[in-house]
């Protein structure tokens, strides 16, 4: 799969394409391709965020279960891609939140920005995370990101539920 100049960014592509040995259901090629379903278009997870969110956060919760222990070891450079999966689960759940697809990885900041339900400080917190992945603390930080998103996203179904 050639991968999009808008999504080449250097933490989650080292080249421009990418190898896909097998398809697999939704949401697991997101643990082989980072953006996978943003660049293909294949499926359109933002259009049923119902379904895709907690698919998502479940994706979370076991790469958790992963990096947990290695942080515990202090085996932090096993954990950076594990991290780095995590970033790239986090951003498809924001945008997908937002009802739309990532368009530009590269740019992240500025189309973040734009977003109307986001946590607070997610810049600032997402520019940490992506400078210094192998580090505890942005660990931590990501989860709490994730957290806070999870409360965006279920508030948000219990509104749309009301009206």
């Amino acid at each position: 799969m050639i991968v999009p100049k808008t999504f080449q960014h250097p933490l989650f592509f080292a080249t421009d394409t990418v190898d896909i040995d097998t398809l697999q259901p939704f949401p697991m090629m997101m643990k082989h391709v980072p953006f996978y379903y943003d660049i293909t278009n294949e499926e359109k997870p933002w259009q049923q965020k119902e379904r895709a969110l907690p698919a998502v956060f479940q994706l979370w919760e076991e790469e958790k279960r992963e990096l947990a222990p290695l942080f515990a070891k202090r085996q932090a450079k096993q954990a950076k891609d594990g991290i780095i999966r995590g970033i790239s689960y986090f951003l498809c759940a924001l945008y997908w939140l937002n009802e739309r697809p990532i368009g530009n990885i590269c740019c992240w900041e500025e189309e973040v920005q734009s977003l109307s339900l986001r946590p607070l400080n997610v810049i600032d917190r997402l520019s940490f995370i992506f400078a210094h992945p192998a580090l505890h603390h942005s660990f931590i930080q990501l989860d709490e990101l994730f957290i806070e998103l999870a409360k965006l996203f279920y508030k948000q179904m219990v509104q749309q539920k009301r009206d």
